[in-house]
């Protein structure tokens, strides 16, 4: 390998629409035994929102059964396995999630230790604050670099004088990735690569890894409400009010309730359940307060407040 959306069809269309010259995939006639075997087998907790479970399962079979990705990109022998789960010590195999895909692997100096030549160090594969795997790429980048093995950060490029730590030396071609397999790679099928991406996109990000930046996995999600709009004034009598881009920490749906606070004129809430309520001013002219409070499925609470100065009839 390399450096490097409820599960519907919808979330494949948007990857096969960034894709390049392939044919659109057909999930359901992979084999559901691999599929299946798949998801039991991926050592992490998946992130499944958008992703076809079809192309996770196979993605994970190919991942952790075809090729042994994690054994090129995590930060080496020592703390591939978890304590107790080595398998080389004749224990139950039992991957580290806190290296898992996330690069680090010092292959050593390039193409030899005998001169100032660069450590190849494998790359994070885990998704970034993005959303997008290999250190955010694209599903069109994740196929260029598979098909042809260009290196899209060049990180080591060809030597132009002498070698200085960082560079290459021809014939070696700095252009591409050196000891990353894609020269068998990119015989997969655009269904299988498909796959491959797919599954990195579901798993966990980790920090870390050559040329990423620091914090790359982004601020954690808190559950906040957002109640708009905010200080409007408007002529009409019924109004929506809008808590849509509320965040729920653990991705899963917020539950709204709006509601008058205390002081605030009185006005009618239509569907005081929903993100986008309808409001009607009963009480005249004056400055509306509407609060929403947001709760996720932990239990976690937010609140917002809405305020809106009617000065219609």
């Amino acid at each position: 390998m390399l450096k490097t959306f409820s599960m519907t069809l919808p979330g494949l269309l948007f990857l096969a629409s960034t894709a390049v010259s392939q044919t659109v995939p057909d999930p359901t006639a992979l084999d559901p035994v691999k599929v299946q075997q798949g998801m039991a087998i991926a050592p992490v907790p998946l992130n499944m929102k958008g992703l076809d479970p079809n192309l996770v399962g196979y993605g994970s079979y190919l991942v952790n059964a075809g090729a042994d990705c994690n054994g090129c990109h995590s930060d080496g022998t020592t703390t591939q396995y978890a304590k107790g789960g080595n398998p080389y010590f004749g224990q139950h195999a039992i991957v580290n999630p806190a290296t898992y895909l996330g690069g680090g692997r010092d292959f050593g100096a390039f193409p030899n230790s005998t001169g100032n030549f660069p450590h190849i160090i494998s790359r994070n594969l885990t998704p970034d604050s993005t959303g997008l795997p290999v250190g955010g790429d694209t599903f069109d980048q994740f196929l260029l670099i598979i098909r042809t093995g260009i290196d899209m950060d060049h990180v080591h490029p060809t030597c132009t004088g002498a070698p200085n730590g960082t560079c290459i030396p021809a014939p070696f071609d700095g252009n591409l990735l050196q000891v990353m397999s894609w020269p068998t790679f990119k015989n997969m099928t655009d269904q299988d690569l498909m796959a491959i991406y797919t599954y990195l996109s579901a798993i966990p990000c980790l920090e870390g890894g050559p040329g990423e930046p620091a914090n790359r996995c982004g601020p954690a999600v808190k559950t906040k409400a957002v109640a708009d709009p905010k200080n409007a004034t408007v002529v009409s009598g019924e109004i929506q009010l809008d808590g849509s881009t509320s965040t729920s920490a653990d991705g899963k749906p917020l539950t709204y309730q709006w509601t008058i606070p205390q002081g605030s004129p009185s006005a009618a809430i239509l569907h005081g359940n929903l993100a986008i309520p309808t409001v009607q001013f009963s009480q005249g002219r004056g400055l509306y307060t509407f609060l929403l409070t947001v709760t996720d499925s932990t239990g976690t609470s937010s609140t917002d407040v809405a305020t809106v100065n009617f000065v219609g009839n």
